[in-house]
């Protein structure tokens, strides 16, 4: 049994693109996408895989777009 497949993460990951879908995200940036999914509660690892990236890319775009928003705000 050590063999044996593991679906949940990978449902998961196919339920996420759904909502995605569904939500008429399909076309939206990588960090609109990537909060979307982190509001309903998928940790930022997970949500940088189901959009293509990864966790520490989204960290950085995260990070850049807070400083942005800060000195804008000056």
């Amino acid at each position: 049994m050590a063999d044996e497949f593991v679906w949940e993460p990978f449902i998961g990951r196919c339920l996420a693109r759904l909502c995605l879908s569904g939500a008429g995200m399909d076309e939206r940036p990588v960090l609109e996408r990537a909060q979307f999914l982190m509001d309903m509660g998928l940790p930022r690892a997970e949500a940088a895989r189901v959009v293509g990236s990864s966790d520490d890319s989204l960290r950085v775009m995260f990070a850049t777009k807070a400083k942005k928003t800060s000195k804008a705000k000056r």
